[in-house]
């Protein structure tokens, strides 16, 4: 009985998610990760949630060029390049390590570059 009792609770969390992600108009790339963040606590899966993402960014951004997914993936991109700069700017690593911090803040600029091209 207690594990019919946690299918219940574990399907009422994913409709009540869901159709509180549809009431307020979400856009469904956005459904699908909210709901697959959700599916990966539930099931202790961590990496679940990346695995989809990675397939939407694949699938529907770079192949469909969908503006929603490609903006998501920009947003990421960005968020690691403040932190990559703020390493570069860091004092305390040696001149080999600002070369390779260098080289990644480059590749991420072009990186972001090329997708925000994609998106137009």
């Amino acid at each position: 009985m207690a594990e019919k009792d946690f299918m219940y609770g574990a399907a009422e969390r994913l409709r009540e998610k869901l159709n509180d992600l549809i009431t307020k108009m979400e856009n469904p790339y956005y459904i699908i990760l909210e709901i697959a963040k959700l599916l990966g606590e539930m099931s202790g899966e961590k990496n679940y949630y990346r695995t989809v993402q990675e397939q939407l960014h694949t699938n529907y951004g770079l192949i469909l060029k969908d503006k929603f997914v490609l903006n998501q993936e920009i947003k990421l991109l960005e968020e690691r390049l403040k932190k990559i700069e703020a390493a570069y700017n860091n004092p305390d690593f040696a001149e080999d390590e600002h070369q390779r911090i260098g080289f990644a803040l480059a590749r991420h600029k072009a990186e972001i570059e090329r997708l925000k091209n994609m998106h137009e």
